[in-house]
């Protein structure tokens, strides 16, 4: 194990590279020797054994007794037909962290965020500066949202909500899979104009346009007022403690004396359901690549109570990461 962590930079740039060269695609369409791999992805042939080798060991590719390639189970995993949007999650990191993972100590010892420290700048500013990755960042969040929202929504009990909006909802998924759990309520998500036409194609895909609608805005800004109930879903974490309470006092504002908030989150320290690596794991990433940090359920409680909210109940759903906090007015 102390073998493969030092080598897992290495694996990694290896993994990142088949995904940024197409080569993993290109062996889910077929199996090809290595000549005819490099000619389909343009590269020099031995220099793509060298991370055709690693690859094969740890079955992301399988190679015959023919030498001949083809995609292996966790290959599958990094292209469109993978469960997970790990391809886009991996090229987002090889452009965007794994330039400045040097300067974690660095930052550790100045008690900052990696990015922050480093760029000066939020990670969406960083990723404006990017071509394409604010896309990659879509994609990728997009899609494990899917996975996940419509298990939450199922784990709310909707019975006394008439409208609702999400904060932070971009493309609309966890507001489609709330309409479809409760078909009596109407909703808005509250988002960038860049998420506008992708919210309006997904709220017909789900079938849910005749109940749901986008709303531009900022949340650092305003909220919308007069809504039964508030949602922000995986928000927070990608912000300090004085954002964080910024975003909780503007949705504060908005509510009424009976409106409730719902901030769906992971949180680090409960015991739920099983998952305490990948749990550490988003807290660590949450920390090198934004301005946040994954909080404990006191931490939350806190932020709320400064915020002008009171933490109520943590509802637990079967997943490794979210949990539904129920908030309301203090």
């Amino acid at each position: 194990m102390a073998f493969l962590v030092s080598q897992l930079p290495i694996m990694f740039g290896a993994v990142a590279a088949m995904v940024r060269l197409g080569g993993f695609e290109a062996l889910l369409k077929r199996p090809q020797s290595l000549e005819e791999l490099a000619e389909t992805l343009h590269v020099d042939a031995h220099s793509l054994l060298h991370i055709l080798r690693p690859l094969a060991a740890m079955h992301f590719i399988d190679r015959d007794v023919h030498d001949i390639y083809s995609i292996g189970p966790l290959g599958r995993e990094y292209t469109s037909q993978g469960r997970q949007p790990f391809a886009a999650w991996v090229e987002l990191v090889d452009r965007i962290q794994v330039p400045v993972m040097s300067q974690l100590p660095d930052a550790i010892r100045a008690g900052e965020p990696l990015t922050r420290y480093v760029y000066h700048k939020t990670c969406w500013e960083v990723m404006a500066e990017h071509p394409g990755t604010c896309e990659l960042h879509d994609l990728a969040c997009g899609r494990w949202t899917e996975l996940c929202v419509d298990q939450v929504a199922r784990c709310y009990d909707f019975s006394n909500v008439k409208t609702l909006i999400d904060i932070g909802g971009g493309r609309g998924a966890f507001l489609s899979a709330m309409l479809r759990a409760a078909p009596h309520v109407t909703g808005a998500v509250y988002d960038r104009q860049e998420t506008h036409a992708a919210a309006g194609e997904m709220f017909c895909e789900k079938g849910v346009a005749d109940r749901a609608e986008h709303l531009v805005g900022n949340f650092f800004e305003e909220v919308p007022a007069g809504r039964d109930l508030y949602t922000i879903k995986h928000v927070l974490h990608d912000w300090d403690d004085e954002s964080v309470r910024k975003i909780l006092s503007n949705i504060r504002r908005a509510m009424s004396a009976h409106s409730k908030l719902l901030i769906v989150e992971g949180s680090v320290d409960h015991d739920v359901a099983p998952g305490e690596i990948v749990r550490s794991l988003f807290d660590l990433h949450q920390y090198a690549a934004t301005w946040g940090c994954s909080r404990t359920f006191d931490e939350f409680a806190r932020l709320c109570a400064e915020s002008g909210l009171h933490l109520q109940r943590v509802i637990p759903t079967r997943l490794i990461d979210p949990q539904i906090l129920e908030c309301v007015p203090a």
